[in-house]
């Protein structure tokens, strides 16, 4: 099964750090976020990935140009969405394949991502995770009075987070415009999108403070 890796955005919140480098290559704990992401799918036995590149998708290309624990193979569709770029890398694949952000390190277990997949009838499951609120909420009566403060819950929400298991053939529905959210709305409108719940750990690098917290997350992940 191969695995496309989407690589291709700007990482502007991330600046000046993507100012030469892609987003994907940011490195945590001396790693860039893409080697993290390759190596829970390796640990998995999924060795075969399709880079879905963009900006500064040579810097890609060249940091696995010497890789012989993995095969590799780049597809570039430039300034594009999410969508486009999943089907474009879509065209190099025969079958089922997995879709993962190149900037989330999450321990999802892919074996039973894989199984509750083909125990339905849809085209894609995405994985989501627990929503947390980047606030402390304030609960009050209708006088006013306070009668909780919680610091920064976990919402009753579920974001996806990528780990997407996605049959060739859903992308049969892709229209040219579409955005990924667009493309979801017509797999949902005809019962055929699915959701696993993960809720081990997860990690996403949008913003330096984010980084931050990365490097101090990865103590309590997964180990080489």
């Amino acid at each position: 099964m191969k695995v496309v890796v989407l690589c291709g955005g700007e990482g502007v919140r991330l600046k000046p750090l993507t100012d030469d480098i892609p987003k994907p290559l940011v490195q945590i704990r001396g790693k860039p976020l893409l080697e993290h992401v390759v190596s829970h799918f390796k640990k998995n036995g999924y060795t075969d990935f399709v880079f879905a590149i963009g900006y500064k998708g040579d810097k890609i290309m060249e940091y696995f140009r010497d890789r012989k624990d993995i095969k590799t193979a780049f597809v570039d569709s430039g300034n594009a969405s999410i969508i486009q770029r999943i089907a474009d890398a879509a065209k190099t694949i025969s079958g089922m394949f997995m879709v993962v952000y190149g900037d989330t390190i999450a321990d999802v277990d892919i074996r039973q991502l894989l199984k509750f997949h083909g125990s339905h009838d849809g085209q894609v499951t995405v994985t989501t995770y627990p929503m947390q609120s980047p606030f402390g909420l304030v609960f009050a009566d209708a006088s006013g009075k306070i009668t909780e403060f919680k610091e920064k819950p976990v919402l009753d929400y579920w974001m996806n987070i990528g780990f997407m298991a996605v049959e060739k053939k859903a992308l049969t529905y892709f229209e040219k415009e579409d955005t990924l959210m667009s493309f979801f709305d017509r797999l949902i409108r005809k019962g055929m999108l699915y959701e696993y719940k993960h809720k081990g750990k997860h990690i996403t690098v949008n913003t330096e403070k984010e980084k931050a917290d990365a490097e101090k997350q990865l103590d309590d992940f997964y180990t080489d």
